[in-house]
């Protein structure tokens, strides 16, 4: 299968030698499934039963509300949810959105875990139903629906046109090289690619005697580079700690490292606490407990209240925010 395709242009947009791996994992499982169960719920299909039963409480309460926010968003015009009509061809490539409304000319795409950039993808998309309604324009709102969130891009046939035609030339560039970014891990190219190893040849000599690690904190262009080592180094790490646990399970020797058993936590299940919440009380137990996530009382209030209960939306606090460092986007070459 080739790596050009519109699932991996927000990929291949930040390295255009990324290469999906074939052997999904956990997370793209889950999604799959959660993208099957939004489909069969807006087409009504019988099948939405068996594939709730497969979910979560709160994955259910989030195919739930990704579905009305596209009923809601679509008004009384008819949303086209079966894979045939949403799927879209456009520049030699072909992909399929989640469900469209060509009269409101938009579409919708789920998407499960955490935010990322898909404005590369949802541009392909655009293109594809530009073509196929013969519009000058089109919307595209990503389900974010693990957060409860939506984001929007609109576009333009050109605006479409020259985000995909970038990635492409970038693609099929004879000089291009690999860029580290965030989405390694899931490349197929992760543990041979050239530009990883070298950062990982670059980094083992911090271990030397004589590295100068102020000096490093003490040059910005230095403390980039080394941050971006790091990155890369504790991503091989994991997989080599991988192999070393296997190697040692099945009776071979890794020198220097050996398996260690920690004891299992203990615990209280919450039907013994619930037994004698009467008698402690419910105040100290809950707080014991600590604060519920938003979308877990959400769940909570659509299955145990009325249905004409409104939600208590100024029960909801928020967190300070937080602050990390990320990895900019490497700057890319423009096309001539």
């Amino acid at each position: 299968m080739s790596a050009l395709r519109p699932s991996n242009l927000p990929k291949l947009a930040v390295c255009p030698c990324y290469e999906s791996n074939p052997v999904a994992g956990p997370a793209a499982e889950r999604g799959t499934l959660l993208d099957s169960a939004f489909r069969a719920e807006l087409l009504g299909l019988e099948e939405r039963f068996i594939i709730s039963n497969k979910l979560s409480a709160d994955e259910n309460s989030a195919v739930s509300w990704s579905v009305s926010m596209v009923r809601a968003m679509a008004g009384r015009e008819r949303v086209l949810a079966r894979e045939d009509d949403c799927r879209v061809k456009m520049l030699g490539l072909s992909g399929t959105a989640d469900a469209v409304v060509p009269t409101r000319l938009t579409h919708f795409d789920l998407k499960t875990g955490m935010r990322r950039n898909y404005r590369e993808q949802m541009a392909a998309y655009a293109l594809g139903f530009m073509e196929s309604q013969f519009a000058s324009e089109w919307t595209a709102h990503l389900l974010f629906c693990d957060q409860r969130e939506i984001e929007t891009h609109r576009f333009t046939y050109d605006e479409a046109r020259e985000i995909v035609d970038q990635v492409i030339w970038e693609f099929n560039d004879p000089d291009k090289k690999p860029s580290p970014c965030e989405y390694c891990s899931w490349c197929a190219k992760a543990e041979s690619c050239t530009a990883r190893r070298a950062i990982v040849a670059e980094t083992l000599p911090v271990a030397d005697p004589g590295f100068d690690f102020d000096a490093v904190l003490g040059d910005p262009e230095m403390l980039g580079r080394f941050l971006a080592c790091c990155a890369v180094v504790e991503d091989f790490r994991e997989r080599a700690k991988q192999v070393a646990t296997e190697r040692i399970k099945t009776g071979g020797d890794v020198p220097g490292w050996k398996l260690v058993t920690r004891k299992g936590s203990e615990f209280v299940d919450c039907e013994t606490v619930g037994h004698h919440i009467a008698t402690m009380g419910f105040g100290p137990v809950l707080a014991a407990y600590g604060n519920l996530s938003v979308a877990k009382f959400r769940d909570l209030w659509s299955q145990r209240m009325p249905s004409e209960a409104p939600f208590p939306e100024e029960s909801v606090k928020h967190a300070a925010p937080s602050t990390y460092l990320k990895q900019s986007k490497p700057k890319s070459t423009a096309k001539p």
